[in-house]
């Protein structure tokens, strides 16, 4: 594999801070030339990963539409050809629009009109083509990159994204970090022949007995917890767990690769938190387990507003660290080891806040 697939998610995630979860999410669909939507609220940096991804890009065509129930039909497929009438034919000029792109991004996909919504499920599906006019349109499409504020309600238009992920406004950690950050001016990274390569070698890359066994047991998992997972879902888990062994740098289909399925194997948003706990419970335990330290840990820290919680978060944070150190000592790994300065850092802070220090001098300790 080209270390160049690595380098574009690392640049994707050196664009904002505190999302290295989607920058692995984004080149995920660029591998297996699928599509990923990312829903959250206002502000939390969407629109941002999505036009940062696609700038990394050299030589794609790249197309972004804000939808909405008055957008025109034009606006997404191209104006329509004069010339075309003067000939009575009904045809758009589709050059820089959607149809024409290699990176589509469409924000706030589920407020589109029901005929653009319909016209766009082609053009999102396998067949990457679309009726613009009276003319079916080849896309040369590699992925639409999606956000919204809300879950779309038309079930094929959500059925069509298959890495779907929540965005969620920064830790506290994290907020401290942004009000430093500079943002990298973006330079392309990888190109359309990168990309292309990349696919190419993931249909070279086979499953592992234990991870096979691994996905029984997660199909298992969700059958019991009234999760159905369709054929077509099945059928594109492949791809991405495919995927995600050639980002990892790996030879085969591994159980840790199973965890990108997170995002995957779900069809209704209530169902999205439960089906990602079954997955990467099974997939990876190690990192369940530290995502649940780190979680307990965030919880405690946004909760703790004056000098009672503070203290009671305090002792509580004690508590996850030293449980934290134990389980690294068991399973140590570059992760392990962060999540374990990430526990430290908080709990420093957190003395230091209950100690009387200002903010300003808390964060020049910290930096030291």
């Amino acid at each position: 594999m080209s270390t160049n697939i690595t380098d574009l998610r690392d640049g994707i995630a050196a664009q904002p801070v505190g999302r290295a979860r989607e920058a692995t999410i984004i080149p995920l669909a660029l591998i297996a030339r699928e599509h990923v939507l990312l829903v959250g609220p206002p502000g939390t940096g969407k629109s941002q990963l999505c036009r940062s991804a696609a700038s990394l890009i050299d030589g794609a065509r790249f197309c972004e539409r804000l939808l909405s129930p008055t957008t025109a039909p034009e606006a997404i497929w191209g104006p329509v050809s004069i010339s075309a009438l003067r000939q009575d034919r009904y045809e758009h000029v589709t050059a820089g629009y959607a149809a024409d792109a290699h990176i589509l991004y469409l924000d706030e996909v589920g407020r589109a009109s029901p005929a653009i919504l319909d016209t766009m499920l082609h053009l999102l599906g396998p067949e990457r083509q679309a009726l613009v006019g009276t003319e079916q349109v080849k896309s040369p499409l590699v992925a639409a990159i999606g956000s919204a504020n809300a879950w779309p309600e038309d079930a094929a238009m959500l059925d069509r994204w298959t890495l779907r992920a929540t965005v969620q406004y920064l830790t506290a950690g994290q907020r401290r970090q942004l009000l430093a950050f500079v943002t990298p001016t973006p330079k392309p990274i990888v190109t359309l022949a990168d990309l292309e390569a990349a696919h190419t070698a993931t249909r070279g890359i086979s499953w592992t007995a234990a991870a096979l066994a691994t996905l029984d047991e997660i199909l298992n998992d969700l059958d019991e917890a009234g999760i159905a997972v369709s054929d077509r879902r099945l059928r594109t888990s492949d791809k991405i767990a495919r995927a995600a062994a050639l980002l990892r740098g790996g030879t085969d289909v591994e159980s840790i690769d199973l965890e990108a399925l997170q995002w995957v194997l779900w069809s209704v948003p209530d169902q999205a938190p439960m089906a990602a706990q079954k997955v990467v419970t099974r997939a990876n335990p190690v990192g369940a387990k530290l995502d649940a330290m780190l979680s307990e840990v965030d919880e405690l820290v946004r909760k703790a507003v004056d000098a009672a919680t503070r203290v009671d978060a305090m002792t509580k944070i004690d508590a996850v660290l030293k449980e934290a150190k134990v389980f690294a000592t068991s399973n140590p790994s570059q992760r392990t080891a962060k999540a374990v300065k990430f526990i430290e850092r908080e709990h420093s802070r957190l003395q230091l806040t209950i100690a009387g220090l200002s903010p300003e001098k808390i964060e020049a300790l910290m930096a030291a």
